[in-house]
């Protein structure tokens, strides 16, 4: 998947980049986003509505952080890529989830 190879091929990319990358991708293909983020930290709840997710829990607009960094746990942080797309004008939609950098 192209997420994934703009990922491995960036070694200091962000939420922010990668969820850029993923949204231009998407409208390249006439798709839209589905959901504000493109995927989130393994191990964090998916965002529930109505929540407060700290963004850099999650592949998004706001997360300004390179994704290849130690969390808070003193772990190394590993990334589900979780992409829901949507087609408005033929009224469907898909998502797509994967492990993003233990694949």
């Amino acid at each position: 998947m192209a997420a994934r190879e703009r990922f491995l091929g960036q070694d200091g990319i962000t939420g922010r980049q990668l969820h850029a990358e993923v949204r231009a991708l998407a409208g390249m293909a006439g798709w839209s986003l589905g959901a504000w983020q493109v995927g989130r930290l393994y191990g964090q709840a998916p965002a529930v509505g109505g929540s407060d997710p700290e963004p850099r829990s999650f592949i998004g607009p706001d997360d300004d952080e390179p994704l290849r960094r130690t969390a808070a746990g003193g772990w190394r942080a590993r990334w589900i890529l979780e992409i829901r797309l949507v087609d408005h004008r033929s009224g469907f939609g898909g998502a797509f989830k994967q492990l993003l950098d233990l694949v």
